[in-house]
C-alpha cells in the first residue's frame, strides 16, 4: 500500500493526483497521511468482512520520474483486486503555479503528433487515432538530466479485460528539445 509525499505546498497538485482513481468517492485529503490511514481502514474493514474482492478495491502504485526545478513529473497506477483490470496516469506539474502542465510542455503541437504517428506506424501495425500529447513520461540520467521523453498512447478502439492496450513512442532529448515550451526547456535543463 502506498501513498505519495511529494512535499509540495500545493494542495492542487495533490488533489489532481488524488483525482486520478476515486478510491474514496470524492473524499478528498490534504496530507498523505490521512489518505494512507483512509486507505488502511478501508482494507481492514474489507478484509473484515471478507469483502475485498466483491468491492475490487484499486492498489496505487506511485512512480517519480523527474522533481527538480519545481516541475514534477510522476505516474499513477491502479490495479484492482480480484479484477484483471488496471490502469495509469501520467502526469506534469508546474509546482511553482500549481497547475498541470500537460501538452502544454510542447509547442508545434500538430508537427510533434505527425513525427509520433509516423514512428508508431513504423514500429507497430496499429491503426487508432493519436490526438493529443497529455501522457508521457521524462527520462533522466543518474545525475538527473534529461535524457529523453516517452509519448504514451493507448489503443482506445481494443480495449481488452486489463484495460487499453498501451504504446510508447521514444524520443532523445535532441529530437524533442525543438518541441518544449522555452519557460519549461530553461527549467528542465538547468541542474
Amino acid at each position: 500500500m502506498q501513498e505519495l509525499k511529494i512535499g509540495t505546498k500545493n494542495i492542487g497538485i495533490y488533489k489532481k493526483i488524488q483525482k486520478s482513481y476515486d478510491l474514496f468517492n470524492g473524499t478528498f485529503f490534504d496530507s498523505a497521511e490521512r489518505r494512507l490511514n483512509a486507505k488502511k481502514d478501508t482494507l481492514k474493514n474489507l478484509i473484515s468482512t471478507n469483502s475485498l474482492r466483491d468491492n475490487q478495491y484499486g492498489f496505487e502504485n506511485y512512480k517519480i520520474y523527474l522533481n527538480k526545478n519545481g516541475l514534477l513529473n510522476v505516474s499513477v497506477y491502479i490495479q484492482s483486486y480480484g479484477s484483471p483490470w488496471e490502469d495509469i496516469v501520467y502526469y506534469f506539474f508546474d509546482e511553482m503555479n500549481d497547475t498541470e502542465v500537460g501538452e502544454n510542455l510542447f509547442i508545434n503541437k500538430k508537427m510533434l503528433l505527425q513525427v509520433c504517428r509516423k514512428k508508431l506506424k513504423s514500429d507497430k501495425s496499429i491503426s487508432f487515432p493519436i490526438n493529443n500529447l497529455n501522457q508521457y513520461k521524462i527520462n533522466t540520467n543518474t545525475s538527473g538530466n534529461i535524457t529523453g521523453i516517452n509519448f504514451i498512447f493507448y489503443d482506445e478502439k481494443n480495449r481488452t479485460n486489463s484495460g487499453y492496450p498501451e504504446y510508447s513512442i521514444s524520443f532523445t532529448w535532441k529530437e524533442i528539445k525543438r518541441f518544449i515550451a522555452s519557460q519549461y526547456k530553461e527549467r528542465l535543463i538547468k541542474y
